[in-house]
């Protein structure tokens, strides 16, 4: 008994020694609670086991593929493309604000010029037109259709000049009586119009006295040569020479 005594306490205390935890020596079946008072049963450690042997790492994985490089944003499209209407519409800006009103200058300084030449069998006072005398008598209707035929319509604009008309009684109607021009108040009694949209006022129409006075349903114009100079109105029947007017090619071009 002594002997069994001695050889735990001994055996406990090269644990204690060690630094290892207390162990259990049996003694009437019962555990052997430690050599301090304090010690117990509970609280006795237990000899911690030997660490496990670290596994070996597993087989990398595969890289995947490289993903391909996403497109730039579409901001950046849509900015470029404003960009280029912004310029584009500047540019003809320029272009309008600049070049256009210089050919309309240039063109209007051309048509001023004497170095116009009308068409053989034209007149041109140089107002940038040409006139001629035609060379049947037909109503008014008929007469503003044989005008259009050649490039041009009864007389209007030079008709509303002074000086141009005085020349053109000259030079083309001369000695004829009556001649067609383009004016008339067909589509509102009263109401006389140039043909070309402009309204007759007393500045630039020259009636001859007394005129319109609307006799017999008198809805076209004539100017009268032989005494008169001025414009009068006749029916639309009658059956008259006319006067034609066109613009005269610009000779710039």
């Amino acid at each position: 008994m002594m002997m069994m005594m001695l050889v735990c306490f001994l055996f406990v205390t090269a644990s204690l020694v060690n630094g290892q935890d207390y162990l259990t020596c049996l003694r009437n079946s019962d555990a052997f609670t430690g050599i301090n008072p304090q010690d117990t049963a509970s609280n006795i450690r237990r000899q911690p086991g030997n660490p496990g042997k670290r596994g070996s790492p597993g087989d990398r994985g595969l890289q995947g593929d490289k993903g391909s490089k996403g497109e730039p944003g579409s901001s950046n499209h849509e900015e470029i493309r404003r960009l280029r209407a912004d310029l584009l519409s500047e540019t003809q800006a320029l272009i309008n604000d600049a070049i256009i009103p210089l050919q309309d200058k240039i063109s209007r300084m051309c048509r001023a010029t004497s170095s116009q030449v009308a068409e053989s069998g034209w007149y041109t006072p140089f107002n940038g037109y040409q006139y001629r005398l035609t060379e049947t008598e037909q109503n008014w209707q008929e007469s503003r259709r044989l005008c259009q035929a050649m490039g041009g319509d009864l007389a209007a604009v030079g008709m509303r000049n002074v000086t141009i008309r005085r020349k053109l009684l000259t030079e083309v109607i001369k000695s004829v009586r009556n001649v067609w021009i383009g004016l008339n108040d067909i589509s509102r009694e009263g109401q006389w119009m140039w043909i070309d949209g402009v309204r007759a006022a007393e500045g630039n129409v020259n009636w001859s006295a007394g005129e319109p006075n609307n006799s017999g349903n008198e809805d076209c114009a004539v100017v009268n040569r032989p005494g008169y100079n001025g414009a009068v109105d006749v029916p639309c029947s009658w059956t008259e020479f006319a006067i034609c007017e066109k613009i005269i090619p610009d000779n710039c071009q």
